[in-house]
């Protein structure tokens, strides 16, 4: 589809002579502002969630959901679990009402597919509304992103974020909301790529919301400790239009919502935060429960001044911070010119928003919040997570609770809404309609929002961005590109000309003015790098060439396709022959090999030093892995460490994996007054031997956090093949892995604790769909995995074997099985869960069947 320039501009953010006016619809799960805060009038007092005579329920649908409902021209959308009582046909869905009557419009249902969150948890984020198509978008906890015609429930388009761009999903449920802003709908995850974005980032994707291209891609720092669920929230802020939000690395950031660029950040926590952040004029409020990093105590409040540029913390960016106020799930709401609060234990705060005191005493309110808060028509509207649900008055200092009542059996998480004199209030059992009784809809006009600084002032183009940002594209097809030129405040300016602009790429195909061609001889998967300058401005963009199958890899170079999504960083090729050989005769040369070689890997080859001088504690983590970071066992001098790893060190230098070993020591502060005590440090240089044996595809078990990962390694719609390994784990304390390969969306694994052999789409919920055989196995040994999927109709039809290398492959399949409601597409890949030990891949083959 061919891209018209980005000049749709949103009346929101261009001029304050053109208010929000009442009949504003709910488009943005935290409201037409980003607050919560809503104008309607007429709001019912009070509620009874048993309905009956004389009620204010006006209805109720038994739709149960954890998210916040939005309401577009008379359509509530909802994120919900399809078929709940039915464990083998339940999915994940989006569901459309007539919000006057509570009627089902449509549903629109998708498989749940290589995802660890547990049914419990569908249904996390908000689905999105876009007035100006009336199209809506969702994103599924698996990955699964779709944008759907609002009227009708048709797929206008679709992604697997997973499969494609590396998007985490975990056992937690963490997912994020779709934001519409002009022309792209924007959404963040953790992101597991490829290439440079092979290390674990949250980052924001921006797409083309008509077509679904990448615009723009960008992340926070890397290594973030959580996923999380914080929905950015766009605000003008001195005259400058940005997306702020909090990051699964702790941090809070502010970036142009056009171009992904950061202009400023402040690092709250070690942990991610999961609070959506409040806009006060030129104020940012945020909070967050976990450890703080300038203090000991646990939560805070803070307000940060986001005309700032840079890191807020260096840049007398913080205007005030309240710590010990646990606001780690609920955001906070302005109220007639005091903050709101709830903490996670359901407290209600009061706070004064320009110093961040604490005003008269807290409210409790149950014992557990996740729900915002709704400010309506005078009113709070607050649900607690244990079906205890709060109609409250603000007063001067607080807030006084005028009515409560308790839901049996259901649980609030989603948070309320208002609309046309109506609240909806969404449980996880139902979706409720409240209202007075014969009052009249009523609002008033929403405030005019803040402008933007006119474009016009500033028409010097600043930044260029290359669209597509990401492409995937098979061999003897093409790709057509344009850059967009912004001022430096991220105001579009116009589109450059084909003649001003110079291409250079770097990798197979060629560029013809703005026209990327891959030729159909390209037989092997490849990464390009596309870069495009306008003057001394610079934009790049990435394609992965894939070609159809099939494919063969036996990785006796040590090296990974870049063009793999998830698998580099987690995975490292190694040596196979050299590995057993160091086992055999030094097993702590052997894992210092593994060790070393990834961080040489991952980190480059420049020379890695291991010493506790940092809160990440490099020396202690390395002892850890060698089983020498307890007691008697760790060495505290140089001494003793040489004594307990140079003979392994040496070993690894007669063998040419490290050049030179360097003991030093660094001094330790004690804690009592200036005195010191040395501790050794390590400084290791590579050596000059690369892979010269059986080169093997190693899944590392040296990072703790995802050691259940998965990997893809082709393109989403591929379907009816049949994917190959060798496979084999080490034996760490008698502990056995899991390992596996992914085909079509099931994964196919080799259970080490259970020994068992499994088919499977979703780990959580087996009952949706899974067959398994008992399969005894054992570590240090080579098997071959041979996993077949194909598509007869709406129906997948699954089989596998494995068997020891070497061996006759047997005739009959180990373990097969159907899958009624299929997935009939997806990328092949790998599984594998290395918390207990290595696992390794050898011998790759995918063939068409």
């Amino acid at each position: 589809m061919k891209y018209l320039p980005s000049v749709w501009l949103t009346v929101l953010f261009l001029t304050s002579s053109i208010p929000l006016h009442a009949e504003t619809d709910w488009t943005y799960w935290r409201g037409p502002r980003f607050d919560n805060v809503s104008t309607e009038k007429n709001l019912p007092d009070s509620w009874d969630p048993k309905g009956g005579d004389g009620s204010n329920v006006v209805w109720k649908q038994p739709i149960g959901t954890r998210s916040t409902p939005i309401i577009m021209q008379g359509r509530l959308y909802a994120l919900s679990t399809d078929n709940p009582e039915e464990p083998q046909k339940t999915r994940e869905k989006v569901v459309c009402l007539n919000a006057d009557t509570g009627e089902v419009i449509w549903e629109y249902a998708f498989n749940v597919y290589l995802s660890d969150v547990p049914v419990e948890r569908l249904g996390w984020s908000s689905v999105a509304g876009d007035p100006e198509t009336g199209n809506v978008y969702a994103l599924g906890v698996c990955g699964y992103f779709c944008c759907l015609n609002g009227e009708t429930g048709e797929v206008v388009w679709d992604r697997s974020l997973h499969e494609e761009f590396g998007l985490l999903s975990t056992y937690g449920g963490r997912t994020n909301f779709p934001l519409i802003h002009e022309n792209n709908v924007i959404i963040s995850s953790v992101v597991i790529g490829w290439g440079d974005m092979a290390k674990p980032a949250h980052r924001f994707i921006a797409f083309d919301k008509t077509n679904g291209q990448p615009v723009w891609f960008e992340g926070t720092k890397l290594f973030p400790h959580d996923t999380t669920y914080s929905a950015p929230v766009l605000a003008v802020i001195g005259g400058e239009l940005q997306m702020v939000f909090a990051s699964g690395d702790g941090g809070v950031y502010g970036f142009q919502p056009r171009t992904g660029k950061k202009l400023w950040s402040y690092d709250l926590s070690g942990h991610g935060v999961n609070t959506s952040p409040l806009v006060i004029g030129d104020k940012v409020i945020c909070g967050h429960s976990e450890e703080n990093l300038d203090a000991t105590a646990m939560g805070a409040l803070v307000c940060l001044d986001a005309t700032k540029r840079g890191d807020l913390r260096a840049n007398d960016g913080v205007l005030w911070k309240t710590n010990e106020l646990f606001v780690g799930r609920s955001s906070p709401v302005l109220i007639d010119g005091r903050l709101y609060a709830a903490d996670d234990r359901a407290k209600l705060w009061c706070l004064n928003p320009d110093t961040g005191e604490i005003l008269g005493k807290e409210v409790r309110l149950g014992t557990m919040m996740r729900a915002n808060l709704l400010y309506a028509d005078g009113k709070i509207y607050a649900n607690e997570v244990n079906g205890r649900s709060y109609i409250l008055k603000p007063t001067d200092t607080g807030a006084e609770i005028t009515h409560q009542v308790r839901v049996r059996n259901e649980e609030f998480h989603g948070s309320p809404i208002a609309w046309k004199g109506r609240v909806y209030i969404p449980t996880t059992a139902a979706m409720y309609c409240i209202a007075k009784p014969d009052a009249e809809p009523a609002a008033d006009e929403l405030p005019p929002v803040p402008a933007e600084s006119p474009r016009d002032e500033d028409m010097t183009p600043a930044q260029a961005q290359l669209v597509p940002v990401e492409s995937l594209l098979r061999p003897g097809t093409r790709q057509e590109f344009h850059v967009r030129l912004y001022n430096a405040k991220g105001q579009y300016i116009r589109n450059a000309n084909s003649e001003e602009i110079e291409f250079t790429l770097s990798g197979p195909g060629e560029m013809e003015k703005a026209r990327y061609t891959i030729g159909r001889d390209q037989s092997a998967q490849a990464p390009v790098m596309v870069s495009a300058k306008v003057g001394e401005l610079t934009a790049k963009a990435r394609i992965r060439v894939i070609p159809d199958l099939p494919w063969s890899y036996n990785f006796d170079d040590g090296n990974i396709p870049m063009t793999w999504v998830g698998v580099q960083y987690r995975h490292v090729g190694l040596d196979f022959d050299l590995l057993s050989k160091l086992r055999a005769e030094d097993p702590r040369a052997a894992d210092l090999y593994i060790y070393l070689h990834t961080a040489f890997t991952n980190f480059g080859p420049g020379p890695k030093s291991y010493a506790d001088t940092t809160p990440k504690q490099d020396w202690t983590t390395l002892l850890r892995f060698l089983k020498l970071s307890d007691g008697a066992d760790k060495p505290k001098t140089v001494d003793e460490a040489k004594e307990k790893l140079g003979p392994a060190l040496q070993k690894l230098i007669d063998e040419k994996v490290l050049a030179s070993v360097e003991w030093s020591t660094w001094d330790r502060p004690t804690g009592d007054g200036d005195k010191t005590v040395p501790e050794p440090k390590l400084t290791v240089t590579k050596g000059e031997r690369k892979i010269d044996g059986n080169g093997v595809l190693c899944k590392i078990s040296t990072i703790p956090l995802g050691t259940r990962s998965q990997g893809w390694t082709g393109h989403p719609d591929f379907h009816d093949y049949t994917i190959q390994s060798d496979i084999y784990a080490m034996n760490r304390d008698e502990k056995l892995p899991d390992i596996g390969l992914v085909a079509q969306r099931y994964t196919l694994d080799l259970m080490g604790a259970s020994q068992k052999l499994q088919i499977r789409t979703w780990t959580p919920q087996l009952n949706r769909f899974s067959v398994d055989v008992p399969f005894e196995w054992q570590a240090e040994t080579w098997y071959t995995m041979k996993f077949q999927t194909a598509t007869e109709g709406g129906k997948a039809v699954l089989k596998g074997k494995v068997w020891k290398r070497g061996e006759p492959e047997p005739a009959d399949w180990t373990v097969a099985g159907e899958d009624e409601l299929g997935n009939v597409q997806g990328s092949p890949g790998f599984f594998g869960n290395a918390k207990d030990s290595e696992i390794f891949y050898d011998n790759l083959t995918v063939i068409p069947n």
